[in-house]
């Protein structure tokens, strides 16, 4: 026990070097090291302000990291209630990690129950961003075999009939970036109408994408993504994190992706620093080309 917490205080904080000696021990002591990992997270649930108030930690992403590589479903309820807290928090607890992790974290510690994760989707209080993320973990759990196809299409098609906004067309691109990851061509007519309405982000997606990709054979689009780092569980937390820029360190380049789920080709992410909290512009902040818009509506996309 007492060793286990002094491993567990090793990785509080980033100190710049990654702790690839410290997050294999916890690896290799899995068992013991699960409780405490869920007790990181229940303790930013419970106390997130304190977990604010030291932006050099860093112990939440590394738990979230690993809990999904050791496939520990008590993660799932607590994960979906920690993206319930306040929007605004999101970028300072998760950074980039917000795009490029959530819903494969979330997909990663399913555990058969759909609803909280539609809760996520259709919460129009939720960062259109998370609510995204949640339509992507639905979307790499049909590639894997955990969800049926037809449903996950069926329900993305729903969303966009019924509660596709003008007030949200970045959320409606994802959506729509998402019936193409599952070869939505049973959706067609409504992507296509959203698309005459104006409803969609088109800096995101555009219907010349979604066609492009409905004209390729259905299962060559659906193993193309399903051998793609963006739509796969999380397997292996320290070739996920070692190459982020926060750590002094030779660092190895990050696999490249065949797309990111947007849909947009030769769009990849860089590796920058998703997990410390620095001085940096939000997505809710006003953009800097002044604009007036909100940075994740404007330059942030």
């Amino acid at each position: 026990m007492i060793y286990m917490q002094a491993l567990l205080e090793s990785i509080r904080y980033n100190e710049g070097k990654f702790p690839r000696k410290e997050l294999q021990q916890l690896i290799d002591n899995k068992e013991e090291a699960i409780p405490h990992l869920l007790a990181i997270v229940e303790e930013v649930i419970n106390h997130p302000d304190a977990y604010l108030d030291e932006p050099s930690r860093i112990d939440l992403i590394y738990s979230l990291y690993l809990l999904a590589q050791f496939r520990e479903t008590r993660l799932y309820p607590l994960f979906i209630q920690f993206l319930n807290l306040p929007e605004a928090d999101m970028d300072a607890f998760l950074g980039d990690v917000v795009t490029e992790g959530v819903g494969r974290i979330l997909a990663s510690v399913y555990s058969d129950d759909i609803t909280p994760v539609q809760k996520i989707i259709e919460n129009e209080e939720l960062d259109e961003f998370i609510r995204g993320q949640g339509l992507h973990a639905l979307s790499i759990l049909v590639l894997h075999g955990r969800l049926e196809r037809e449903w996950v299409i069926d329900y993305f098609r729903g969303l966009l009939e019924e509660k596709c906004s003008e007030e949200y067309p970045t959320f409606n691109a994802q959506i729509i970036s998402s019936l193409a990851d599952l070869y939505g061509q049973e959706a067609y007519d409504v992507m296509k109408r959203a698309y005459e309405k104006q409803l969609v982000d088109t800096m995101m997606i555009e219907l010349d994408d979604v066609e492009r990709i409905l004209k390729m054979p259905m299962d060559v689009v659906l193993e193309n993504h399903r051998k793609d780092h963006h739509f796969q569980f999380i397997e292996d937390t320290i070739k996920e994190l070692e190459w982020w820029a926060c750590f002094e360190q030779e660092r190895k380049k990050p696999p490249l992706l065949s797309k990111v789920w947007t849909n947009k080709d030769n769009i990849y992410p860089k590796p920058t620093n998703p997990a410390i909290k620095v001085e940096k512009i939000g997505r809710n902040d006003p953009c800097t080309c002044g604009s007036g818009k909100k940075y994740k509506k404007c330059c942030g996309k």
